[in-house]
């Protein structure tokens, strides 16, 4: 078992706050009393002992050198001599190592800088199809001078490709190329000792969790203006990682939200440039984020063109994507809850199927509008309509809203515990339903999917431990658990994000890494993409804890899932179900390759935007459900039709 060291937090407040007061930036003296701080509120954490210290180490290295274009084999091999001794740095504040790191880092930027003058002078041959690793943490550092001069040659072809697809001569792109990294050159020696100790202390807070995070005072402003990008944006949440501005989430009823589905972003797409209309596009790899946004806002009914790497949807490998967006400024009705009535016939009987689509968990205070109050008002005219069943479609759902996934679970309950919390050091806190009254007793879908989260996953969980809802979806939900608090720091200190607690269902069981699991699974393309909070970096764990004190339902029971899993299983093993199972297993298998093509494809990326750009006419003209197109829909709704039929036999 490795040793731990444990830090003392003697009045953490009065020594915490006393260090910033008249700090303009980070200072090692603030580091450890931060450091403290953050241990001192963290979920799972209060010592660093070895194991963290081998975190920060290898967090230290990527943030530095993610894409493996600086650093040899041998430097790495030396400076693993400290991988074990950084709580031991930390714990009397020495932090040469990290200057010494640092110090061999712009020697070998220096030098690669060399590299890159050398190889932009070069021709390259863009009919050659080759490809080029995008996901770089399995990729070896070089071993000489020729491996790293043979990976900036790939890298640079990237890049001008970009310029190139845009309509760019070579000498043009050579050009612009050199000079964006004459910058990010610039930029990396104008690093001084505030911002390599920010940098530093990122490393330490992302070895505790993915989500706890130091972020200095540009970062903290680039935090702010994220979350407000939805105003006159393309309603999106995006973040910086690694060099690359990284798609973090999709406002539901947003412009980017209303794109057709082959070219809608997803989590986790890569911006690599951006265009004004008929303008050329800016490369903005390696861009800060607050400069990435400018390019991005504008004005209302202006289009804006993102250049992403995606992963295909077609089987094929990683492609370069241009998605045209027009801005719009967002308004509630477009995230609104939505319903339709469908009749379906299953075994010579009718069933009256009412979905409700729910894209966020919304509350407007000044309209008193909400997503609970819409959803009640549409369970009102659903039963006034007469529908034999309901069905809740939380796929996509980002969440929201904490207190609005409460009073959601509150229309199909009379009372009852929804969720708890619980920190490192607390009993768990339970957060209820009051309310007796029930918008709807009927028999109940919940349709969730891998980018159902936070909120979502908690009413789907609710749903599940009180046997309330039958849970349906072509994967687990993403698996976020926990919560984090933000603490603005004062005085040009930035601010800390800190996880404080996890979230656990009624039962005493937590969301946290595996998601809420669907009763049955039907296959469905979004289960293609390898995401979630088990494929995050150091994610927490938890374990069980009391269940809380609530009556089950049994709407939905065991003899029931049994018999309709046997049965839909049996309709989606043959047929047209088959062949979508095969391509969702192609899908994977292409997706796990994480490469590009470096051959130029210009002419056919150009014919597919023109395509894209109709379809996306097309399908804005189209709305509800097509059950001859959607395989996962129709048999949502044989299971929901038999569901119905066994309820009332």
């Amino acid at each position: 078992m490795p040793k731990q060291k444990k830090f003392i937090p003697i009045l953490i407040c009065l020594i915490v706050f006393s260090c910033f007061k008249k700090s303009e930036g980070l200072k090692k003296s603030d580091m450890q009393g931060l450091i403290n701080y953050v241990l001192s509120r963290h979920v799972q954490y209060d010592t660093i002992d070895d194991d963290i210290s081998k975190r920060i180490f290898k967090n230290y290295i990527s943030s530095l050198d993610y894409g493996k274009y600086y650093f040899y084999q041998s430097d790495i091999k030396e400076f693993s001599k400290n991988e074990e001794l950084f709580d031991d740095y930390i714990a009397i504040d020495d932090y040469t190592a990290v200057y010494d790191i640092f110090k061999v880092y712009r020697k070998r930027v220096k030098e690669a800088s060399e590299i890159f003058d050398e190889l932009i002078k070069s021709d390259f041959d863009f009919k050659k199809d080759e490809t080029i690793v995008v996901e770089r943490d399995n990729v070896p550092f070089a071993q000489d001078r020729s491996q790293l001069r043979e990976r900036w040659r790939k890298n640079i072809k990237l890049q001008l490709l970009n310029y190139l697809s845009s309509g760019k001569k070579i000498a043009d792109a050579k050009k612009k190329l050199k000079k964006k990294y004459d910058l990010v050159n610039k930029r990396i020696e104008e690093i001084d000792e505030s911002r390599l100790l920010s940098m530093f202390m990122n490393s330490v807070t992302a070895a505790l969790d993915p989500h706890t995070n130091y972020l200095t005072q540009d970062d903290y402003e680039d935090f702010q203006i994220s979350m407000q990008l939805k105003l006159e944006g393309i309603g999106v949440r995006l973040r910086s990682e690694d060099g690359f501005v990284i798609v973090e989430s999709i406002i539901a009823g947003g412009a980017t939200d209303k794109l057709p589905e082959s070219i809608k972003l997803k989590p986790e797409d890569r911006i690599i440039s951006v265009a004004q209309e008929t303008g050329e596009p800016v490369d903005v790899i390696d861009m800060d984020l607050r400069d990435v946004v400018k390019h991005i806002r504008g004005k209302k009914g202006t289009t804006v063109k993102l250049t992403v790497i995606r992963k295909s949807s077609n089987g094929e490998k990683d492609t370069r994507m241009v998605v045209p967006i027009v801005r719009e400024e967002i308004a509630l009705k477009d995230s609104d809850a939505e319903s339709e009535v469908h009749t379906i016939n299953r075994h010579g009987k009718t069933c009256k199927i009412g979905y409700i689509k729910l894209p966020s968990f919304y509350v407007d205070d000044d309209s008193g509008k909400s997503s609970s109050g819409d959803v009640e008002k549409l369970l009102k005219e659903l039963k006034a309509d007469k529908v034999n069943i309901v069905v809740l479609d939380l796929r996509g759902n980002p969440g929201g809203a904490l207190n609005e996934a409460i009073k959601l679970m509150g229309l199909f309950i009379e009372t009852g515990p929804v969720l708890q919390v619980k920190g490192k050091h607390q009993q768990a806190s339970v957060y209820s339903d009051d309310d007796p009254s029930i918008a709807y007793r009927g028999p109940l879908v919940v349709l969730v999917d891998k980018f159902s989260a936070s909120a979502s996953e908690i009413l789907a969980g609710a749903m599940r431990d009180y046997g309330r809802g039958l849970i349906i979806g072509p994967s687990s939900t993403f698996g976020k658990g926990s919560v984090q608090n933000l603490i603005p720091l004062g005085n040009d200190m930035g601010a800390i994000k800190i996880s404080i607690s996890i979230f656990y269902q009624p039962g005493g069981t937590s969301n946290q890494l595996g998601g809420i699991m669907p009763h049955i699974v039907v296959p469905g393309l979004s289960s293609i993409w390898n995401i979630g909070e088990s494929k995050t970096k150091y994610p927490l764990t938890w374990k069980k804890i009391r269940t809380s004190d609530f009556k089950r339902t049994h709407d939905v029971n065991d003899k029931i899932i049994s018999k309709l899993k046997k049965e839909s299983e049996e309709r989606t093993n043959k047929g047209e179900y088959l062949a979508l199972r095969d391509k969702i297993k192609k899908y994977r298998a292409k997706i796990m390759e994480k490469t590009i093509s470096l051959k130029d494809e210009t002419d056919i990326n150009m014919q597919k935007e023109k395509e894209l750009n109709q379809k996306m006419r097309e399908e804005r003209k189209s709305k509800g459900i097509d059950l001859k197109k959607d395989l996962f829909m129709r048999e949502v709704f044989n299971i929901t039709g038999d569901y119905y039929l066994y309820k009332n036999k």
